[in-house]
C-alpha cells in the first residue's frame, strides 16, 4: 500500500516540477516578438520621415519592454535588459523629442 501511495504522489508531483517557467516568462515569450516588430516598424516609419508614427511605435515597444522586464530577464538571462531599455529610451527621445 505504501508503494502505491508513494508512486501516486510522485506521479502527481512530477509534472509541476518539470514546468518551472514563470507566468511572467510565458507572457514575455508572447510579447517579445511584438516588441521587435514595433521597433522595426518604428525605424521604417522614421526612414520615411514619419516621426509621429515612429514615435508611437517606439513608445509602444518601450511600454511592452517595461511591462515584461522580469519575464524577459528570465527568458534571456545573458542579455543586458537594462542596457536594452536605455537604448530604447534613447530612440524614443530621438523620435519623439528631437524630431518635433
Amino acid at each position: 500500500m505504501k508503494r502505491l501511495l508513494i508512486s501516486l504522489l510522485a506521479a502527481l508531483a512530477l509534472p509541476t516540477a518539470v514546468n518551472a517557467e514563470s507566468y511572467n516568462a510565458k507572457v514575455a515569450k508572447i510579447q517579445y516578438p511584438k516588441i521587435k516588430q514595433l521597433t522595426r516598424n518604428a525605424f521604417k516609419f522614421a526612414s520615411m520621415g514619419d516621426f509621429d508614427a515612429a514615435c508611437s511605435k517606439m513608445t509602444n515597444a518601450r511600454s511592452l519592454l517595461v511591462m515584461n522586464f522580469e519575464g524577459l530577464q528570465e527568458l534571456f538571462p545573458n542579455k543586458d535588459w537594462f542596457k536594452e531599455k536605455k537604448t530604447n529610451d534613447g530612440i524614443v527621445y530621438k523620435f519623439c523629442i528631437l524630431k518635433k
